[in-house]
């Protein structure tokens, strides 16, 4: 169980899997299911069919959040920190995967292909491929290696490597006894300092620059139509 725990920092955000449980569990969480329900409420007019799917993201926040902060005399200075922590890993997580997407949607407009088409590429049908592009359902390794070898996106820029404040520390720790009986060991620790990360947290206008309103074209609603923190 604790090896699962670990492995999971470094996957996918998994919004799906939050919604098919019907409850929020951790102060990661609910940052992404926050950054998720923003990113849907912005396509909600073009794409009504999300309307349903972020109300109970709502739902689960408004839950979540009645749970876990509405008792004042409760809440712990280690639980602000563990917020706090969390909203920097989710924004930054956010960041990567609106980059990544971008990237995406980029050569699908550049190969005047569709979403259906990605779709397609991918073995997926054309709602679950859009849920990837909504950042809803995490892309696999395997789809993230084809539209490696289809678009020639580096993997660097598709696949999310970002360790919890958790991870560093425990990391930061582990190096430190290697390094006691091998010196040559401390160069992982300048290794993981200059590791590639998402620069940059989500502004108050992240909105106005959105891939979406940059390639889907206003009279094709099927093309690059994402209908997916």
């Amino acid at each position: 169980m604790a090896q699962r725990k670990k492995t999971a920092e470094l996957a996918e955000p998994d919004i799906r899997k939050i919604l098919e449980a019907g409850r929020i569990e951790t102060e990661l969480d609910l940052e992404r299911v926050t950054l998720a329900e923003r990113h849907l409420m912005l396509q909600e007019k073009q794409h009504p069919e999300l309307r349903e799917t972020r109300i109970t993201l709502s739902d689960l926040t408004i839950e979540y959040e009645s749970r876990k902060w509405s008792d004042r005399s409760l809440i712990t200075d280690t639980q602000i920190e563990e917020s706090d922590a969390a909203e920097i890993q989710a924004e930054r997580e956010y960041v990567f995967l609106w980059k990544r997407n971008k990237l995406i949607l980029a050569k699908l407009q550049e190969l005047s292909l569709k979403q259906k088409d990605l779709a397609l590429l991918l073995n997926h049908s054309k709602s679950y491929t859009s849920e990837l592009l909504n950042g809803i359902r995490p892309f696999s390794t395997n789809d993230l290696k084809l539209i490696h070898l289809l678009f020639e996106i580096p993997l660097t820029d598709l696949i999310i490597t970002i360790p919890s404040q958790e991870t560093l520390d425990r990391l930061e720790t582990a190096i430190g006894k290697i390094s006691s009986l091998n010196p040559k060991a401390k160069l992982l620790r300048e290794t993981l300092a200059n590791r590639p990360v998402a620069k940059g947290l989500v502004s108050d206008d992240w909105y106005e620059d959105d891939p979406r309103e940059e390639t889907e074209p206003e009279d094709h609603a099927d093309e690059l139509a994402l209908s997916n923190k």
